[in-house]
């Protein structure tokens, strides 16, 4: 290949990134923070939408499961750290980071979002082993799991994109919990009777978000002083079909978590940082594009597909606290300064 060609390409590919990362910029200049709903550690932010910005209707993977449109399977005779879906029916399909897939060899949880296409075949898509002590195939196929692994597994998994990490995580919070697990299953976290009664409550109180209004598309996530976890996804409708999840999830980290002390401004203040990040193409087994975002306070990903935003997610390495470093509202500031 010649060096114009290159240059050409390397042109080319830097144009179409910066397409891609209008689409964010678009979807973050069009939000608000809400006012935040808090129960004893967990504050949670919802994000809301000024504008219309996706009217697309997803299905899921939790419905697509349940009228047995989804096939997935072991490749071969089974690789951790993948597994091939098809997708018989005529709708693409939406299968978040994070959500697991029980069964076949082991249990999995998702390594990164993906839409799985109508009608595609076989797909070979990337997935994270959660259940590190089990080898034996217990059935022919995955089923949906109908949970999402706890927020901080989801958070190291995507900070570290690490298999052993993912594991550690896993085994810590099981110790922090007090649970055991033979094959040290994540799933045992959320069968756990003490556990199902404590995250029960969070799910009660926090149930109303996604219905404060049709606007209402995302979340900042906060436990103490730690921002944990911003979501952000097409539209209200594609919130309210994950939320159930997502609340489990999040009250996983907020069980031994301190009482909040994140405001509104600071909020606003890691929302306005995603100025400074970096969107990194990656490619994606199914429709659209998927892109890493990285900066200096954490990383996360973000889904596009007919120029919208599916699904953002991020997480920070810092927790973006007084205790650990500036805060977001600081480091702004230096950067306005520099």
């Amino acid at each position: 290949m010649n060096k114009l060609l290159l240059i050409f390409l390397a042109i080319t590919l830097c144009l179409y990134s910066q397409g891609k990362e209008e689409v964010v910029e678009k979807y973050l200049a069009k939000v608000k923070v809400g006012n935040a709903v808090e129960y004893k550690n967990l504050k949670i932010f919802p994000i809301i939408s000024t504008k219309v910005l996706s009217t697309q209707n997803y299905v899921t993977l939790d419905q697509a499961s349940d009228k047995g449109w989804l096939k997935i399977k072991e490749i071969g005779s089974g690789q951790v750290n993948a597994v091939e879906i098809k997708n018989t029916s005529k709708q693409p399909v939406f299968a978040m980071t994070g959500e697991m897939i029980t069964g076949a060899k082991q249990d999995r949880m998702l390594n990164q979002d993906v839409l799985i296409s109508p009608k595609s075949g076989w797909v070979r898509v990337p997935v994270y082993c959660v259940e590190h002590g089990r080898w034996v195939s217990v059935s022919s196929e995955f089923k949906s799991g109908e949970l999402l692994v706890p927020n901080a597994v989801r958070s190291k998994a995507k900070i570290h994109e690490s298999q052993a990490e993912v594991w550690d995580e896993i085994a810590a919070s099981q110790d922090m919990l007090g649970i055991a697990s033979g094959t040290g299953a994540v799933r045992a976290n959320y069968e756990n009777k003490d556990i199902q009664k404590k995250i029960s409550e969070y799910v009660k109180k926090f149930g109303k978000i996604p219905n404060l209004s049709n606007s209402t598309i995302g979340v900042v996530v906060t436990t103490g002083n730690r921002i944990i976890c911003f979501d952000l996804f097409a539209n209200n409708s594609l919130l309210k079909k994950l939320w159930k999840k997502l609340i489990k999830s999040y009250a996983m980290d907020a069980i031994s978590g301190a009482t909040g002390s994140i405001d509104r401004s600071d909020v606003e203040n890691f929302l306005e940082a995603f100025d400074q990040a970096n969107y990194i193409s990656t490619g994606t087994p199914g429709l659209g594009q998927l892109m890493k975002i990285e900066s200096d306070f954490g990383k996360g990903s973000v889904l596009l597909y007919k120029s919208a935003v599916v699904h953002m997610d991020f997480f920070s390495t810092d927790g973006i606290t007084d205790d650990h470093g500036l805060r977001l509202d600081i480091r702004r500031n230096q950067r306005l300064e520099d």
